[in-house]
């Protein structure tokens, strides 16, 4: 496993999101030590944000310059997350975002290209009617979009990771179903689509994450590690801050052999603060990232379970 982190770890400042511009982002995580990043596009391409470069006119000059950045001081974006609609659930025949979705997912793609991404995380939308959810229709379009968009990530050379979402938010989606999910991936049925699981969604959502893992197996090609209290928040907080059991969701990974990226997106371990003073919180997210990935983490919670 690779020790990586989601760029919107440094997104905040203050609590107010998209205020911290890429670069200097990447360049704080890779002083905190990080060596693999997970580019945070969909960030990056809310319109009339104070940083917003995917939605800018050179968007792709920026790409090539975030790929020399990342060249120059030695950190590989393998991980990525794509554009995905803050709109909530769509109406049938809608897709998400509408026509700037499509552009927005568009240019992630490209720019995951140009970045050397090997798995883009994309989100999985639900169809409802009015307040009525409808399943069927929901496994049907995301089965139809997904489809559409793996010719056009395959053909670029970008792999899906297709997230498990939570049971909160504007409607409850059906991927909250980790059997919905791999239904899903197994009729898209291409070796380059897979999952990305994140554990906090799976938590709250009622499942262990370590169940989730081994229930994916071979499918799971990126990860979400955040923590929370399994309540009605994804509170994207920092491991052993809520109530996941990490020592087992690590030794589920270390189990199916996984060797992709072991990726926080814990942006709220960070939000709080001062932007000038985020530093700090980082390399102590480095730290305990490889106390996760140690044999430290078993000792101690063998340890502990003797008291």
């Amino acid at each position: 496993m690779r020790l990586s982190t989601s760029t919107n770890i440094m997104n905040f400042d203050h609590g107010k999101p998209y205020m911290v511009s890429f670069e200097h982002a990447v360049s704080t995580c890779a002083a905190a030590g990080y060596r693999y990043l997970d580019v945070n596009l969909c960030g990056m391409s809310r319109a009339g944000k104070r940083f917003a470069p995917m939605t800018e006119d050179n968007w792709e000059e920026q790409a090539h310059a975030w790929r020399k950045l990342a060249d120059d001081i030695g950190v590989r974006f393998l991980q990525g997350h794509a554009f995905f609609s803050i709109g909530g659930p769509v109406a049938p025949g809608e897709v998400p975002g509408g026509d700037f979705g499509e552009e927005m997912m568009r240019r992630s793609v490209l720019a995951a290209e140009i970045l050397g991404v090997e798995y883009l995380v994309v989100h999985p939308f639900t169809v409802m009617d009015g307040d009525r959810l409808l399943l069927d229709e929901s496994k049907r379009a995301n089965l139809a979009y997904f489809r559409r968009w793996h010719e056009f990530f395959h053909a670029h050379h970008v792999g899906m990771a297709i997230e498990n979402m939570n049971t909160l938010g504007k409607g409850p989606s059906p991927f909250s179903n980790i059997d919905n999910l791999i239904e899903l991936i197994d009729a898209i049925n291409a070796p380059d689509v897979g999952a990305c699981l994140d554990t906090g969604h799976a938590h709250t959502s009622g499942y262990s994450p370590a169940d989730c893992v081994r229930r994916l197996g071979s499918r799971l090609r990126a990860t979400h590690i955040n923590d929370n209290h399994a309540g009605d928040r994804d509170e994207h907080i920092a491991p052993f801050m809520g109530t996941i059991d990490w020592p087992a969701l690590v030794a589920a990974l270390r189990e199916i052999h996984y060797a992709h990226d072991f990726s926080f997106e814990t942006q709220n371990l960070t939000s709080p603060f001062p932007m000038r003073i985020q530093g700090d919180l980082i390399r102590f997210s480095y730290t305990l990232g490889e106390y996760l990935l140690s044999d430290e983490l078993f000792t101690d919670a063998d340890a502990l379970a003797k008291y």
